[in-house]
């Protein structure tokens, strides 16, 4: 006991009741942090890392409006977004919509034709009016009265006309069937009308599938004798 008494200085005393409270004062500190005391200025920076995040801790009411932009979503998990898939199709109808001459809707291509003049000076000669699918079709117009005529580019192929003739309430027929269209063979759009509001309607078929169906309407124009051939043909 007198060995103690001896080394029980009053350094030793207070350096030893030092150490106990820095260490009971510590546990004490830590153990004694209020509820919700912490706040945003006792964070370090960058402290609260990704790893320190619950999983799905984070909800919408959570994130700040207008935070999350198109640059941070993954577009590709969106999928099609509901009534969106009829756009697919409408660019291809607008083509329709915005062409001077032709359009292209499912596939196919529809080109217009126009044929008009208000001369009287004799015939204006062929003029070519259509043009695809390896039919082509050429009017020409004589003092009022229209010729309508087809050719092909393609042998074995086919070609069907109905003509309605408003002057005498008729259909008059111009078939020639497969076999029968070659090169160099003529068709006659009119089925031998003059021309003078007629209202033919045909379809071609190509021996390799292509298709083409139209419809040509014929008549006077104006007080020149003019001739007026208008319609139009879809390629398929």
């Amino acid at each position: 006991m007198k060995q103690l008494s001896k080394r029980l200085t009053y350094a030793n005393v207070m350096s030893s009741i030092a150490v106990f409270l820095v260490l009971g004062g510590a546990t004490a500190f830590a153990a004694g942090l209020a509820k919700n005391s912490v706040g945003s200025k006792q964070l370090k920076k960058n402290a609260v890392t990704t790893a320190k995040i619950k999983n799905n801790a984070v909800t919408t009411s959570k994130i700040k409006n207008g935070a999350v932009t198109g640059a941070k979503v993954n577009a590709g998990s969106l999928g099609t977004v509901p009534n969106a898939s009829h756009a697919d199709s409408a660019n291809t109808a607008n083509s329709a919509n915005t062409a001077t001459s032709a359009g292209n809707v499912n596939g196919q291509t529809i080109h217009k034709i126009l044929f008009r003049t208000t001369s009287d000076a004799g015939s204006t000669g062929n003029v070519t009016v259509f043009n695809a699918g390896g039919l082509v079709i050429t009017a020409n117009c004589t003092t009022g009265d229209a010729t309508v005529t087809a050719t092909t580019s393609k042998d074995n192929s086919s070609i069907y006309v109905d003509v309605f003739d408003s002057g005498s309430a008729e259909v008059d027929q111009e078939i020639l069937e497969s076999g029968e269209f070659d090169t160099g063979e003529e068709a006659d759009l009119l089925a031998g009308n003059e021309g003078n509001n007629d209202l033919s309607l045909f379809e071609y078929d190509a021996v390799d599938g292509t298709v083409v169906t139209g419809l040509v309407n014929t008549d006077e124009d104006g007080a020149l004798d003019g001739c007026r051939v208008t319609g139009h043909a879809t390629v398929g």
